[in-house]
């Protein structure tokens, strides 16, 4: 639905057939067809707008960083950028089906070691690469790795790399930040350095395997005050995993950015582990490859054949597999009635997790099963919609939404209270369970609800009007059974109003 209301897709030359893949706070993310090599590719675009021409040289200095450095295995191909008539920048880029590493965060079994250390030697060599060309990319983090159509990582998203060029500023301010995996010292106001992403990518491979960033183990997403408060807190080694592994990972996590080893030193390190664990008995370490089959030291090489066809059922599966989370005008918390059973690194590939009979995807009740009772956390707001449908008892906001192909969407869900994107306005059951985005839009229950109109007529006071973004997400927790229809136009904190009858 949201290339049907609300945004459209940029006028660039060259580009056809614009489907949108995310959004999030700060860019949109669209698939599109070059015409002239007929391929597919994704097109960034950035919703702030570069209104002064020291912004606009900075973006193509660093989107020609970007460009420099995509001859990388490790690094996802960069094909153009520039800068729209209304001033906001964009990359066209390679498309990369398989996703990011969020959804392996989010997976109910963690993927073995093999994988981990795979992902972490590749990135570890571009980031060696970049760093020797002098380029820092500040913000490694899962959502900035992606898995391309032949099951290889690759990093993203060198918008925020620093060059030293003769025309660059001294210093140049931190614009975006993810406080779970940047480095301390960043969070103490000091400049980026090559440490630092040699820290948030231990980071990563960290939540890869434990579920969740080093200092957080906690719904919702930290703010930086929060991450900097835990500065020189122990970090927990992950159960499970080898020690050898794990050693590498809290190297790569000092706080003191000079104990850290480089990006190469890392990678070396990374690479000396796996060969460990491939060398432990059996049993020792979890292992399950995220295709989801029982891998105990599996070689890396075979890995990287697994992966390939494991990152296809991956991309048309992620909207079925989101983190058990929602959010409200506080923490974000499971709805009520809801279970999201945590994910245990000791729970063996093809076993239920602990409060589920078959794992979260599984999980899920089927509409066309569901009672006619309300939802729990709903209430009816047909008669103000002026078409069937349920509205949220409390606020339900989300961070961003992303897609790949066809896929229905998934949503990141975020506390009302802090920054987020979308809000739920209203909810449908459906008599089928659609598998695709397209069949979700076409479901006459979701095109009667999920309008702009049904989200004016909930609205209170001045929000009222035309330039909603709206969309249908499937059910995106344990044992929930509603499609809901959300709304959006931009970064805000605090929950709309809605008057459900």
């Amino acid at each position: 639905m949201l290339d049907q209301v609300g945004t459209r897709p940029p006028d660039i030359a060259g580009l056809t057939e614009w489907h949108p893949l995310a959004r999030g706070g700060f860019a949109m993310v669209w698939q599109a067809r070059q015409a002239t090599l007929n391929r597919l590719v994704a097109v960034k675009v950035d919703e702030r707008r570069l209104d002064t021409e020291s912004e606009r040289q900075r973006f193509l200095r660093e989107a020609g960083a970007a460009g420099r450095m995509s001859g990388h295995a490790g690094i996802v191909t960069v094909h153009d950028a520039g800068i729209l008539p209304d001033d906001r920048p964009y990359l066209v880029m390679e498309l990369c089906p398989g996703g990011s590493l969020n959804t392996w965060v989010k997976r109910e079994g963690r993927p073995s070691e093999a994988a981990v250390v795979e992902v972490g030697t590749r990135i570890a060599g571009a980031l060696a690469a970049a760093h020797a060309r002098g380029v820092i990319h500040r913000d490694v983090k899962p959502a900035n790795i992606l898995i391309d159509a032949y099951g290889q990582a690759g990093l993203a998203d060198f918008g925020l790399a620093a060059l030293p060029e003769p025309d660059a500023p001294p210093t140049e301010a931190l614009e975006a930040l993810t406080p779970a995996y940047a480095p301390p010292e960043v969070l103490a106001g000091e400049p980026a350095t090559e440490a630092g992403d040699v820290y948030a990518l231990a980071a990563t491979l960290y939540a890869l395997m434990a579920a969740h960033s080093p200092h957080w183990n906690e719904p919702g997403v930290p703010t930086p005050a929060e991450i900097a408060a835990r500065r020189g807190e122990p970090i927990e080694r992950v159960a499970d995993v080898t020690p050898a592994l794990m050693d590498v990972l809290l190297a790569g996590l000092a706080d003191d950015p000079a104990d850290r080893p480089t990006a190469a030193e890392f990678a070396e390190r990374l690479a000396g582990a796996g060969r460990a664990a491939d060398a432990a008995p059996v049993g020792t370490a979890s292992a399950t490859v995220p295709g989801g089959r029982d891998q105990p030291g599996a070689r890396q090489r075979n890995w990287v054949v697994l992966a390939a066809v494991g990152v296809i059922v991956l991309g048309v599966m992620a909207a079925w597999l989101v983190a058990g989370r929602t959010p409200g005008s506080g923490a974000a918390t499971p709805p009520r009635g809801a279970t999201n059973p945590a994910r245990s690194a000791a729970t063996p590939a093809g076993t239920a997790a602990p409060g589920s009979s078959t794992g979260r995807a599984a999980a899920r009740t089927s509409p066309a099963s569901a009672p006619t009772a309300l939802p729990t956390g709903f209430v009816d707001c047909t008669a103000r919609a002026g078409a069937p449908a349920f509205c949220p008892a409390e606020p339900e906001c989300w961070t961003s939404v992303f897609s790949y192909m066809d896929s229905p969407y998934q949503a990141v869900a975020q506390s009302c209270s802090k920054a987020h994107v979308y809000q739920t306005f209203a909810a449908v059951r459906l008599d089928s369970q659609p598998r695709r985005k397209s069949q979700l839009n076409a479901a006459p229950e979701v095109k009667a609800a999920c309008t702009r109109a049904v989200a004016n007529r909930l609205l209170r006071g001045v929000e009222v009007d035309g330039s909603w973004e709206v969309m249908a997400i499937p059910p995106q927790f344990e044992h929930d059974t509603v499609y809901r229809c959300i709304a959006g136009k931009g970064t805000r904190t605090g929950a709309l109003e809605l008057r459900p009858s």
